[in-house]
């Protein structure tokens, strides 16, 4: 089988690592994967990461490690209010194989444990990131060995700070993707993040990737192991508590009509389920 949609790093050359910025609204649209290590830092913005089968918001200071062969997806919030340079994002691409020369030296002993165990992918939340920010602002800046001793930095950075880092492991198993089911798949997750503020059809869903609707739940089912009613509710529930946190607005029952709830009491039932408590409890808790 050909594997998943294959990223191919722009401007690498035989360098060890290579950088890419997004911003003034543009995010790279396809669920792909690369076959280096990708460590990315959000400098602005907010929107949703889809990593393997799991999915959640980001916001200015998070820091993601993503490991290599990682399907994932950036997708920013479609805020009419917003302008299109809200989002900017810092992507670091680390060659897997040639970075092990560093590691014969023994002053990278340290970064040589943490790249070597990294079990699965990671995040490391704004509380904590935030701090590291300045090393990605002048790696897209810098060039040569100014360049180089700040990517090491970075690296010694994450590292230290491997105790504040959050698994993006669902437990799922390993699944793999041809070309076509990869597009569909990325298809079917930009359309969830660009429309979940609307009432979202199975049946429209399905005729986006040409399936008939049984079809495609099954196809949902199998590579994501989510059915996609669940997976839906949880990228609405997630947008919810970014809404709620940062009184973005007036009332718990705006806050479900804005993520796609037709009533607040199918939504208070629904982020129950999903975060443990209730839409009040989450922001009393938070508060604290």
């Amino acid at each position: 089988m050909i594997e998943p949609i294959q990223f191919t790093v722009p401007v690498y050359g035989e360098g060890l690592f290579a950088i890419l910025e997004n911003k003034a609204g543009y995010l790279y649209g396809y669920y792909h994967r690369h076959t280096e290590l990708q460590v990315t830092c959000v400098l602005k913005g907010k929107g949703t990461i889809a990593v393997g089968n799991v999915a959640q918001s980001f916001q200015e200071g998070d820091l993601f490690i993503l490991r290599p062969d990682e399907p994932h997806l950036f997708n920013k919030y479609e805020e009419p209010r917003l302008p299109d340079d809200e989002v900017h994002l810092v992507h670091v691409f680390v060659h897997s194989e040639r970075i092990q020369r560093l590691f014969a030296m023994p002053e990278f002993d340290q970064v040589a444990d943490y790249l070597s165990n990294l079990n699965a992918s990671k995040k490391i939340p704004s509380e904590f990131g935030t701090a590291l920010m300045p090393f990605f602002e002048a790696l897209s800046t810098k060039t040569g060995i100014p360049r180089f001793l700040d990517f090491i930095g970075m690296l010694h950075a994450l590292a230290l700070n491997r105790q504040h880092e959050e698994s993006l492991y669902s437990g799922a198993r390993k699944t793999s993707y041809s070309d076509k089911d990869g597009v569909r798949i990325s298809a079917v997750y930009k359309y969830t993040f660009d429309h979940l503020h609307e009432e979202i059809n199975l049946d429209d869903v399905a005729d986006l990737v040409h399936m008939t609707t049984s079809a495609f739940c099954k196809f949902f089912k199998k590579h994501t192991t989510k059915t996609y009613v669940g997976f839906l509710n949880e990228v609405r529930i997630e947008k919810a508590c970014q809404l709620l946190v940062n009184r973005r607005t007036e009332s718990i029952s705006e806050t479900a009509f804005q993520v796609g709830f037709k009533n607040a009491v199918h939504f208070n039932r629904v982020f129950k389920q999903i975060t443990g408590s209730s839409p009040r409890q989450y922001v009393n808790n938070y508060a604290v």
